[in-house]
């Protein structure tokens, strides 16, 4: 009986100790490094002195490692593979220039990695110094040897240069690389400064020549300039209605263009297209023609509301990203000229004041439609996305014009034409969003916006003379809404998530 107990005794004894060596294994993390490859002392159950690999001496069944069996890249002295400054004087001549610090300069944990890591060099025999950086063909992607990515994309060249700048970038700089190249594009809200230029809007229209009927045309429409940047406001907010998809509200406007023109006379020369330039009658009228002075100004303000479904996808890799959109959207577009004359302090109906002519239209575009549209984004590194966004559509344009004339030998005239028709609208943008930290991004974008089927102020002057001014002209309302424009521009401004 005693016998039996000492056999159970040393049987359990020696399964303690059997599972000892396997607890101490399981309490490593998956994935941990095997403690005999963890290099001097950094065996989770080795003494600080020890300095070889594996077992300390006098264990049983067990024999010192001979250091020249070692991997030279993992105990030589003066070669430090969890940090220090990469292929530098810290690395011993068993290094060969492939060791590296865990974040220093020459990164990756140890060379053994291929160089690269968190630094700015630390490659390989087989990245010929070219690689390194966040991602770079270090421990973040790449066998070093190709200096390229896990997914075989070239990190040498041009692109390493740009990835390591930024990767070498201290502070609030640094791009904001948290969930890596893959990150889903998304944001809550945006705000931007919209900046805009009208470089097409209008055919020209001749107002004013020098002499009547002489064809000598001074002032026009086209000497109005609104290709010029104007300031306008952009909000965007988001709103989650399931997995990859959301709702999605913006506006953009305030800017407004506004111009001016004008021609003088030292003798009363100027004629005005309201006598076809002094030929009907002959000699023209009184108010608007035979003036000293003739001006043009105008101004076109833009407002802009949409509400769109957007669905997200990805491709596996999560390099390429986009989405589809479907939705309505409203453009508020407001445009008024006036034509202004000042004549001689005589022929007026009292014979007593200066003559003056005052043409005034106003043109009130409303475009209520629906668009469809997609983008595509690519993470160029983690914190870094380029993409691009087209969105067209059909609109009704609902156009309102009204004409106002006051001048010294009439009382006054309004004129006032309602119309419906198509229009058509499609804008193009590309966009940079850089991301600072986990809740603020800068995105800017280039901006091109065609609009087309619109009534402009400046293309709705009406050359017939009113009946105060010549009875029986056969003058009558019209409104010209098949009118384009273009608007180029640029956007800065800034995303935040929550």
């Amino acid at each position: 009986m005693k016998l039996l107990k000492g056999w159970k005794l040393k049987l359990l004894t020696g399964l303690a100790l059997a599972s000892s060596g396997g607890q101490l294994q399981a309490q490593m993390g998956p994935g941990s490094m095997d403690p005999s490859l963890m290099g001097p002392g950094r065996g989770p159950m080795a003494p600080a002195s020890y300095r070889i690999p594996g077992p300390p001496p006098g264990m049983i069944g067990e024999a010192p490692m001979d250091p020249s069996m070692m991997d030279p890249n993992l105990a030589v002295p003066g070669c430090d593979n969890m940090s220090g400054d990469g292929c530098g004087p810290d690395c011993g001549p068993g290094c060969n220039g492939a060791c590296g610090g865990g974040l220093g300069n020459g990164g990756g944990l140890g060379g053994r990695l291929g160089g690269g890591g968190f630094g700015n060099g630390g490659c390989g025999p087989g990245c010929n110094g070219n690689c390194g950086g966040l991602g770079c063909g270090g421990i973040l992607g790449g066998d070093g040897n190709m200096c390229s990515d896990r997914f075989g994309r070239d990190r040498c060249g041009f692109l390493g240069e740009i990835c390591g700048l930024l990767s070498g970038c201290r502070g609030k700089l640094r791009p904001y690389g948290e969930g890596g190249v893959a990150t889903q594009r998304w944001f809550d809200v945006y705000a931007e400064g919209l900046f805009l230029a009208r470089t097409k809007g209008g055919a020209n229209f001749n107002t004013t020549s020098l002499g009547a009927g002489t064809n000598n045309f001074v002032l026009g429409t086209n000497q109005l300039d609104f290709d010029q940047l104007r300031a306008g406001l952009g909000l965007q907010a988001n709103i989650q209605t399931g997995p990859g998809s959301n709702l999605e509200v913006t506006y953009f406007g305030l800017n407004k263009w506004e111009d001016s023109a004008s021609v003088t006379s030292s003798t009363p020369s100027l004629f005005s297209f309201i006598s076809a330039f002094g030929t009907v009658p002959a000699g023209g009228f009184d108010d608007p023609d035979r003036s000293f002075v003739h001006s043009l100004d105008y101004s076109s303000e833009l407002h802009n509301g949409e509400i769109n479904f957007r669905r997200r996808w990805t491709e596996p890799h999560g390099f390429f990203q986009g989405s589809f959109l479907a939705g309505v959207r409203y453009i508020d577009l407001d445009e008024q000229a006036r034509f202004s004359a000042r004549g001689q302090n005589n022929n007026t109906q009292a014979n007593n004041g200066l003559r003056f002519f005052d043409y005034t239209t106003d043109t009130q575009n409303s475009l209520v439609g629906f668009q469809v549209g997609a983008d595509l984004w690519y993470n160029w590194i983690p914190g870094v996305k380029v993409g691009v966004e087209g969105k067209t559509g059909a609109y009704n344009n609902r156009a309102h014009q009204i004409t106002s004339i006051v001048a010294n030998s009439i009382p006054g005239l309004n004129e006032e034409v309602l119309s419906n028709r198509c229009a058509y609208v499609t804008q193009l943008s590309s966009q940079l969003v850089y991301r600072l930290n986990y809740s603020w991004s800068v995105r800017s974008s280039y901006q091109i916006i065609y609009i087309d089927g619109v009534a402009l102020a400046t293309e709705n002057f009406n050359a017939t003379p009113p009946a105060l001014f010549l009875p029986n002209s056969g003058r009558t309302p019209t409104i010209n809404s098949d009118a384009e424009i273009v608007l180029q521009g640029f956007s800065i401004g800034a995303e935040y998530s929550w």
